[in-house]
């Protein structure tokens, strides 16, 4: 709200924050100035991964939201031909949502632990919500890594 003439107006809606790929997919967290840690987090992993052309393909092949809640964060991770869009807060209408705690989310992202998360939500550590087929398209793109450099060939010394 701004004050107007000793009223209160809405104020003008805040741009999203969009990174670029180089790939050409944009990722978008709506509302940056109140977007929470998490939302901006997965910006930032989600704008590196899709940099990669295999994970920029798989990205646009996705469709739909999905719902992500760590700990007390919530996000809605929507995923269209224009691009990814990330919101704050969990949206109504998701194809799937999964919820656990940081200190199980955090490893599977990070190190791409799956073993791991499927003992999680076995136990019930991390629930998922929805379809959970449809998380599947997700795995590359949250777990793959970038294909490594080939080796360059070998030099007349190296033989």
């Amino acid at each position: 709200m701004t004050p107007s003439a000793g009223t209160m107006q809405p104020a003008s809606p805040v741009p999203p924050a969009t990174l670029p790929a180089a790939a050409g997919h944009a990722v978008v967290v709506e509302d940056p100035e109140h977007a929470n840690l998490l939302a901006l987090l997965l910006q930032g992993y989600l704008a590196q991964q899709v940099r990669h052309p295999r994970l920029a393909r798989k990205a646009r092949r996705l469709r739909g939201s999905y719902g992500v809640q760590v700990g007390t964060m919530a996000v809605s991770i929507t995923f269209s031909p224009q691009g990814v869009s990330i919101r704050s807060g969990a949206e109504g209408r998701t194809r799937a949502r999964v919820r656990g705690p940081m200190e199980e989310m955090i490893p599977l992202v990070l190190h791409g632990h799956l073993l791991a998360a499927m003992i999680a939500v076995l136990e019930g550590r991390i629930t998922i919500r929805g379809n959970p087929f449809a998380l599947l398209g997700l795995l590359p793109l949250l777990l793959g890594r970038p294909s490594p450099r080939p080796l360059p060939p070998p030099t007349q010394e190296a033989r």
